[in-house]
């Protein structure tokens, strides 16, 4: 239960991973709309941290889908 064919882990092992994965999504998230509002001219912050969010979330995504 709660394996995706690749990786053998329990359902429980799955939410932790999720949990963890959205704490990252929200922190690289704040910090990019931070880095946005208080200093406009660093783009390559910005791009970086949404960057994070993004790829953080999808693992989220992957991992609630498997558990």
């Amino acid at each position: 239960m709660g394996s995706d064919g690749l990786i053998e882990l329990d359902q429980e092992c799955w939410l932790a991973f999720a949990k963890y994965n959205l704490l990252l999504t929200t922190a690289f998230g704040v910090l990019a709309v931070v880095a946005r509002a208080t200093q406009p001219a660093n783009g390559l912050l910005v791009v970086e941290n949404a960057a994070f969010a993004l790829l953080f979330g999808a693992v989220q995504t992957y991992a609630w889908l498997s558990a």
